[in-house]
């Protein structure tokens, strides 16, 4: 992380320590060791640069790394650093060379043509009420009682998705999200403009979602068009309801 690479900056920490590093390499004491690497010299290191870079989305590139120093700040603006994020999401594009008419730079093309996020899971909550007894089985007091289940949605830069249905809250549910968990299901995605088209075999049946993409630039929202489901066994096709509920993105700190 940006952090990791920062620890080891004589630049963090504090005006003191900066004070004492400069005093410490000034001309009237001693001269610092080949070994040891200016402030300027490590922030315009461009392997440095591109490296921390890939391992970072682009929105915190925008949000986050420029508040690491101003050179940096004018260093997030570079095309050459949005070219290599755009390859990420679109590699055929990036692939031939050149740059879409409609697209003033990388950056815009970045931000404004539409694509999922890899930097967390889409999560979509819906709550119902419930009739429950309280008490034993012969009781007749009832209440009423707040249900919720989760669908959860993770993309991957090679076209394969990851699927889930639970009731678990994301907080518990979110380190479940890998392909080796019994109740997670893998399929295929692909984005055509604003839609996102779901493919995935849930073990019974063959899940097709299509969703919608908004929230312009940032793209953390998806919206819900259609859910169909093809039964293995009887071969139905069955139309699901769907609400105006949306899929948001939960950012995850570690993904699994």
């Amino acid at each position: 992380t940006i952090e990791t690479v920062m620890e080891g900056s004589p630049w963090h920490g504090g005006q003191r320590r900066r004070q004492a590093y400069r005093a410490q390499c000034s001309p009237s004491a001693n001269e610092c060791s080949e070994n040891e690497i200016g402030i300027e010299e490590w922030l315009y290191d461009d392997g440095l640069f591109f490296k921390i870079y890939s391992f970072l989305s682009g929105h915190e590139v925008l949000y986050k790394v420029k508040a690491i120093s101003k050179t940096w700040k004018r260093r997030v603006h570079e095309d050459a650093l949005w070219m290599q994020m755009c390859h990420r999401f679109f590699p055929k594009q990036v692939a031939k060379g050149s740059l879409p008419r409609r697209f003033p730079s990388w950056h815009a093309m970045f931000f404004e043509r539409p694509h999922v996020r890899f930097d967390g899971v889409y999560v979509y909550e819906k709550s119902y009420w419930k009739t429950c007894t309280v008490g034993g089985s012969l009781s007749l007091e009832r209440e009423l009682r707040k249900c919720s289940y989760y669908r959860y949605l993770r993309f991957f830069p090679n076209g394969d998705v990851v699927y889930a249905l639970m009731n678990s809250e994301p907080k518990i549910a979110l380190k479940n999200i890998y392909a080796d968990h019994k109740k997670v299901y893998q399929g295929r995605y692909r984005v055509r403009r604003r839609i996102v088209e779901v493919e995935v075999d849930v073990g019974y049946m063959l899940l097709w979602m299509k969703l919608k993409l908004y929230s312009k630039q940032k793209f953390n929202r998806m919206l819900i068009q259609s859910l169909d489901g093809e039964d293995y066994n009887s071969g139905e096709i069955t139309s699901f309801p769907v609400t105006n509920d949306p899929f948001c993105l939960h950012r995850m700190k570690r993904m699994y």
